[in-house]
C-alpha cells in the first residue's frame, strides 16, 4: 500500500485539506448582502434654536507683562511703575485686561529679590496665575 500511494503521487494528508474558495466567496456574498441591505436610522431629537453668541458676553483676555529690568526697573504694559505703586498698578491693570493673571518677563540678570517681591504684590492683589518668561540679552 505504500508502493501504490507513491505511484500516485498524493498522501492521505495531501487529500484531506479543504479547498477554502468557496468559503471565501460566501463571506464575501455575505459581506455585500449586509452593506446593501443595512438601513442607517438618523437620530431623532428636538431642533432647537440656539441664540448666537454676542460680543460683550466674550470679552478677549489681553495679556498683562510684567517686565524687570537688570536693576529691578518694573514696567507693566510698556510704562515703568514705581514699587511703592505697583500693587495699585496690577489691580488697574487686571480690570483693563479682564485677567487675573500674569506673565513675568525677568532680565536674566534681575536679582531674584526683584521677583520675589513682584510675585508677592500679585499675590497680595488677587492675581491667579503668575508665568515666568527670561528675557535674554540679544
Amino acid at each position: 500500500m505504500a508502493r501504490h500511494r507513491q505511484e500516485h503521487g498524493k498522501s492521505f494528508a495531501d487529500e484531506t485539506e479543504p479547498d477554502l474558495t468557496p468559503l471565501i466567496d460566501c463571506v464575501f456574498l455575505l459581506l455585500v448582502f449586509f452593506m446593501v441591505t443595512t438601513v442607517f436610522l438618523q437620530a431623532k431629537g428636538l431642533d432647537v434654536d440656539l441664540p448666537a453668541p454676542s460680543e460683550a458676553e466674550e470679552e478677549q483676555k489681553k495679556d498683562i507683562n510684567v517686565v524687570l529690568g537688570a536693576d529691578g526697573d518694573i514696567q507693566i504694559g510698556g510704562e515703568a511703575v514705581d514699587a511703592s505703586a505697583l500693587a495699585d498698578r496690577l489691580t488697574a491693570a487686571m480690570e483693563e485686561a479682564n485677567n487675573e493673571n500674569i506673565i513675568i518677563r525677568a532680565d536674566e540678570k534681575c536679582h531674584q529679590r526683584h521677583v520675589v517681591f513682584v510675585v508677592d504684590t500679585a499675590k497680595g492683589v488677587g492675581v491667579q496665575g503668575i508665568a515666568f518668561v527670561r528675557v535674554q540679552e540679544e
